[in-house]
This record gives C-alpha cells, sequence and structure tokens, in this order.
C-alpha cells in the first residue's frame, strides 16, 4: 500500500535541478505605441546572492532580461534566445504594466495569461506611470527581492494604512472585465530623480532615494486604463468598499489638529428607491484611537465629544465630495449600475429602462464612531507658564 501511494507523489518527477530553472519572481511588459511590437521584462531571481554571504562582493539578487517581439506568443521563443536556463514563471510575486499599456487596453495579455496552465491568478497587478526600464533596473532597500518587495508593500499598507486593498489581483481585473464594475489598480512610480540599478544601493543610508513607491490607483473599466486616483482618495474609496482595515483622518479642533485611527470599521450598504430615484446608503460604524492630540485644553468627556462630532462630520464630508467626483467623472467605482440591473419591482423596472441611471444615483452617509482609546496620557503636557 506504501509503494502504491508513493507512486502517487508528484515531487521531483520532472528530474529539472534548480541550477536549470531560471525562477522569474517580477515581469514587467509595455506595447511600443508605433511598432505595437511586445516589450517585457523579465526579473530572474540568483539563488546565490540571496542566501547569506560570507565574504566577498556583493552580487546581484536578481538579473533583468528584456524581450522583444511582434506577439505575446512570440516572446516565448525569444525569451528561450537569451536565457541559458528554463524560465519558472511559477513563482512570480508581482506583474507590472506600463501606464500607455494600460490605456490601450490590456484584453490581448489578459487573455493569454489565462490560457497558461500555471499562471498564477493571485499575482498582484501594478501599473506604473514612470519609464519600465527604470523600475525594472531598480534594487529595492531591505527586501532585496523586488517582486516580493512590492507584494509585501501591498500587504503592509492594507494592514496599516488603508489606502490600498489586497483585491489588487490578475484575477480581480479579470472578474471584472465583462461587467459594469470598474476595477482600481496600484500606481506605482520611483521615487527622487536618481535611479540605484548598482549593488552600490545597498551601501548607502539614503533608501528613499530611487525606491519603488505607491503613488495612487488606476481605474479600469473593462480591460482599459480610463483615469487616476490620488493616494489619499484611495483611502476613501476603499472605505466606501468595505474593504478597510484601518483608516486614518487629521482633524482641527479648537484651532489645534488631531491625529485618530479608525479601527474595527463596520460597513453596512443598502441601495434603495425612493419616488423612482435610487438612493445608495452607506453607514459607517468605527472606534477610533487618539494617535496624536496638539490642543492645549484638557482632554474632558466634552472634548472627547467635539473630537467624534468633528470626525464623524469631516469623514461625511470628504467621502461625500469623492462620491460626487467619481459620479462628475461618469465611474461607477462601487458597481451601481450592476446593483440597479438584478432589483427587481415595478419602479425598479422603469428606472431600468432609463440611460446612466446609476448616474442619478443619491448618496447617503452616516458615521458612527466612538473613541476608545486615548493613548498614555490623559492630558496634554503644557510646560512652564
Amino acid at each position: 500500500m506504501i509503494g502504491v501511494c508513493l507512486c502517487c507523489l508528484t515531487g521531483c518527477w520532472d528530474k529539472v535541478e534548480i541550477n536549470q530553472l531560471a525562477i522569474g519572481e517580477l515581469v514587467g511588459a509595455d506595447m511600443d505605441p508605433n511598432t505595437h511590437k511586445q516589450i517585457v521584462y523579465y526579473q530572474i531571481a540568483n539563488p546565490e546572492a540571496i542566501a547569506t554571504q560570507k565574504g566577498g562582493g556583493i552580487k546581484s539578487p536578481v538579473y533583468t532580461y528584456r524581450v522583444q517581439a511582434s506577439s505575446i506568443a512570440e516572446l516565448g521563443i525569444k525569451t528561450a534566445d537569451i536565457l541559458p536556463r528554463k524560465l519558472f514563471p511559477d513563482q512570480y510575486q508581482s506583474e507590472i504594466i506600463t501606464e500607455r499599456y494600460a490605456r490601450q487596453g490590456l484584453n490581448p495579455f489578459l487573455n493569454f495569461y489565462e490560457r497558461m496552465y500555471n499562471r498564477r491568478s493571485n499575482l498582484y497587478l501594478f501599473i506604473t506611470d514612470s519609464p519600465l526600464s527604470d523600475v525594472m533596473m531598480t534594487y529595492t532597500s531591505l527586501e532585496r527581492l523586488p517582486g516580493r518587495y512590492l507584494r509585501s508593500l501591498i500587504e503592509i499598507q492594507s494592514e496599516s494604512t488603508g489606502r490600498v486593498s489586497k483585491k489588487s489581483r490578475v484575477k480581480d481585473l479579470v472578474e471584472n472585465m465583462e461587467s459594469s464594475i470598474l476595477t482600481v489598480m496600484p500606481m506605482l512610480s520611483i521615487s527622487g530623480s536618481k535611479l540605484l540599478s548598482t549593488t552600490d544601493r545597498y551601501e548607502q543610508i539614503n533608501a528613499n532615494q530611487g525606491n519603488l513607491i505607491l503613488s495612487g490607483g488606476a481605474v479600469f473599466k473593462h480591460d482599459r486604463m480610463i483615469g487616476k486616483l490620488k493616494l489619499k482618495q484611495m483611502a476613501y474609496y476603499i472605505l466606501l468598499k468595505g474593504e478597510s482595515n484601518l483608516f486614518f483622518e487629521s482633524l482641527t479642533v479648537n484651532g489645534r489638529k488631531v491625529d485618530l485611527q479608525a479601527t474595527k470599521l463596520k460597513v453596512h450598504n443598502h441601495l434603495y428607491i425612493v419616488s423612482g430615484v435610487p438612493v445608495w446608503k452607506v453607514d459607517i460604524s468605527t472606534r477610533l484611537v487618539i494617535i496624536n492630540n496638539e490642543q492645549k485644553k484638557d482632554l474632558t468627556l466634552e472634548n472627547l465629544t467635539e473630537i467624534i462630532e468633528a470626525f464623524n462630520r469631516q469623514v461625511q464630508e470628504k467621502t461625500t465630495d469623492f462620491y460626487q467626483d467619481t459620479i462628475r467623472k461618469e465611474w461607477d467605482l462601487f458597481g451601481l449600475e450592476d446593483k440597479i440591473k438584478y432589483k427587481r419591482g415595478k419602479e425598479w423596472k422603469a428606472v431600468q429602462k432609463q440611460k446612466n441611471a446609476w448616474n442619478q444615483t443619491k448618496f447617503q452617509f452616516s458615521v458612527k464612531s466612538k473613541i476608545t482609546d486615548i493613548g498614555e496620557i490623559i492630558n496634554p503636557y503644557k510646560g512652564v507658564k
């Protein structure tokens, strides 16, 4: 029985050694606007450099190969011309697409990607407004594998700032390809003007210069990029989507700055109809933590109430402004058109016959919050008078 079970195991069945594989960890794609040729950058991990080095100079943890072909399918043939090992794409961590390629439409790329049996649909997808050649030739600090660095950046940001969602994968874009729902993918840029493409990077203390950073969101309709969101707007978008774990807001209370962190966010939304007009109601409840309090007055119950009311009022105003801005741009970021389509009832049938009825949807927003953590000190230090 043990012998029969062993025959079913697939480990090392193809007898391919690791030194025969080119392990890809990051891939970037672009399209030449003039020749329409496909351009791909493969970033291949260097296992010897990733392991702990003892003595000797610093070795490159990755090598970047540029491949250009007249079609996506031909890229595999061209890749074999320059790679001395068999490309192993199963370990890709992230995918980067240029903004110009995204604005042309990613349908050919996504269809080709979906046909691959060894594809990874949980790859995080980034859109870059920086030159792809610079992005793919940039070494990252702390995490030396750029693909893993970008993956960690998404996961940490989603947990600690609420400005990025983990639903930023290739599969999330594919799922909305044939619906009216818009998709937002993270935007990627290079900080600073100096490109750090040599291992001297690891001997410099300035980690900000020439680093890869998140700069906003790319808005997709079907397979085509149609606009951008600023990084600050991303927080309100993810909040309304109900995907926020944390939310930060800076207020001015009694002429002084107060910074709050919203935790344990609960979002309830409901689409209903009033006098033939759709209404989208979003209710949010949260617990607040005071991160910074620069007020000169004592933190009394009355003052806590002022902070809570200021938080509720400001979040309501900013969120409503953001929603109205998306309506003006005709961006259905919250899938209202799709929700209206599947509603039942005579009133809804009349609305469904109207063109762009979702664009007339009224927005109602409410926030309920309470302060549960004020920090280590109740009242601020006032110094010597």
